[in-house]
C-alpha cells in the first residue's frame, strides 16, 4: 500500500513538472516580448540580456505609437479579421447545413469539391489570386486580404461544420420546424446552439488565419499605411537596424487579441452546449 502511494506521489510530481516545463517554454516567449518592449534602450543592447528590468520605461510604446503607423496597421487588422470571420462563419454555417441537411442534385460533388479545394496548397494560389484582384482593381485595398483569407478559410469552415450538423440529430430540427419554425429559424434556434464549439472553432481559425498572415498581405499592399500588423512589424526593421524595443512590444500587442480570444472561447463553448441542451 505504501508502495503504491509513493508510486502515484512520483507520477503526480511527475506531471504536474511537465506542465510547469510547458508553461515556461509556451509563456516565456510572450514575457520575453513584455520585458523588451518596457526595457530602456540600453539594456536592450547589452552584451548579455538580462531577466528583468530595474528601470521600465513606457519610450518604446510611445514611439511605436507616434513615430510609427502601428495604430492605423492596427485597425486594419482588426477591420480584416473581423469582416473575414463574420462573412466566412456566415456563408459557411449556411453551405455546411445545406450540405448535411439539404438533398438536391450535385450536393456530393459540391462537398467532394470543397473538401479538395481545402486540400490545395495555399502557395499554388498566389499567382491566380494576384491576377485575379489585379483585373478587379483590388490591389493595395484591405478588400483584396478579405477575399483572399475567405478563399482559405470558408473551404475548412465549411468542411468543419458539416461534420458538426450531421452528427446533430435530424429528429430536434423535426420537432421545430412541426411547431411551425421555418428552416432558417430551425438553424439558427437549433442547429447552431448545438453546434456552437464548430463555430467557435471556425471562427477561432478565420480570425487567427487573417490576423498573423504575412505574405499575402506583403504581395497585395504596397502603401505604409494599409499594412498589416504582421507587415508593419516587419517594416520595423530598417536594414541592419532592428528596433527591438518597438518591434517586441508591439509583437506583444499583435500577440494579445488571439490570447483573449483563446481564453473566452473556452467559456462560450460550454455556454454555446448548455443553450443547445435547452433548446433541444
Amino acid at each position: 500500500m505504501i508502495g503504491y502511494r509513493m508510486q502515484n506521489r512520483i507520477v503526480h510530481w511527475l506531471v504536474l513538472l511537465g506542465i510547469a516545463v510547458v508553461l515556461v517554454v509556451v509563456l516565456f516567449p510572450i514575457y520575453w516580448m513584455l520585458l523588451t518592449g518596457i526595457k530602456p534602450k540600453s539594456e536592450i543592447y547589452l552584451p548579455i540580456p538580462t531577466l528583468w528590468t530595474s528601470n521600465p520605461t513606457l519610450d518604446n510604446i510611445r514611439s511605436l505609437f507616434d513615430r510609427t503607423p502601428f495604430p492605423a496597421q492596427m485597425r486594419n487588422s482588426l477591420f480584416v479579421s473581423t469582416v473575414t470571420t463574420a462573412i466566412s462563419i456566415v456563408v459557411s454555417s449556411l453551405a455546411g447545413y445545406s450540405l448535411s441537411r439539404l438533398h438536391y442534385p450535385g450536393r456530393d460533388f459540391f462537398s467532394s469539391a470543397i473538401f479538395f479545394i481545402y486540400l490545395i496548397p495555399g502557395m499554388m494560389t498566389l499567382i491566380p489570386l494576384y491576377v485575379f484582384l489585379s483585373r478587379l482593381g483590388l490591389l493595395n485595398t484591405l478588400y483584396s486580404l478579405i477575399l483572399a483569407y475567405l478563399a482559405g478559410s470558408i473551404p475548412f469552415a465549411v468542411w468543419t461544420l458539416k461534420g458538426y450538423f450531421t452528427t446533430i440529430p435530424t429528429e430536434m430540427e423535426d420537432a421545430a420546424l412541426v411547431d411551425g419554425c421555418t428552416r432558417l429559424q430551425a438553424l439558427y434556434k437549433v442547429i447552431l446552439p448545438l453546434a456552437a464549439p464548430g463555430i467557435v472553432a471556425c471562427a477561432i481559425f478565420a480570425f487567427t488565419l487573417s490576423w498573423n498572415e504575412y505574405l499575402l498581405a506583403m504581395l497585395f499592399i504596397n502603401s505604409r499605411e494599409m499594412w498589416t500588423l504582421p507587415v508593419g512589424l516587419a517594416g520595423l526593421v530598417y536594414g541592419d537596424v532592428f528596433l527591438w524595443g518597438e518591434i517586441m512590444i508591439g509583437a506583444f500587442l499583435m500577440s494579445l487579441p488571439v490570447l483573449v480570444l483563446y481564453v473566452l472561447a473556452q467559456r462560450f463553448v460550454v455556454a454555446g452546449l448548455t443553450a443547445g441542451a435547452v433548446k433541444g
